[in-house]
């Protein structure tokens, strides 16, 4: 029986190109939420969402979407549910 010499790939010297801060980071965000974010989702399913999509770390989701509330006129009356503010 032969075996499979497995090849893997490495990076020697990474360059970093671009970083953004925070807030920039949240809208670009937000940009893409908007079909996903709804009514009564719960915080974590936002979080589930956010390490999902975005590689947002678990440690990193509570700051993050308290900054979303903020951003989306959310309210989360329980802790538990996000709800839309109605103007």
């Amino acid at each position: 029986m032969s075996r499979k010499k497995e090849t893997f790939a490495h990076i020697d010297e990474p360059e970093i190109c671009d970083s953004v801060n925070e807030e920039e980071f949240a809208r670009l965000i937000l940009r893409e939420l908007e079909g996903y974010v709804y009514d009564g989702m719960t915080t974590r399913e936002f979080c589930k969402l956010l390490k999902k999509n975005f590689g947002v770390a678990a440690k990193y989701c509570c700051d993050l979407i308290q900054r979303m509330k903020i951003e989306l006129d959310m309210y989360c009356p329980d802790r538990q549910h996000l709800y839309f503010v109605r103007g």
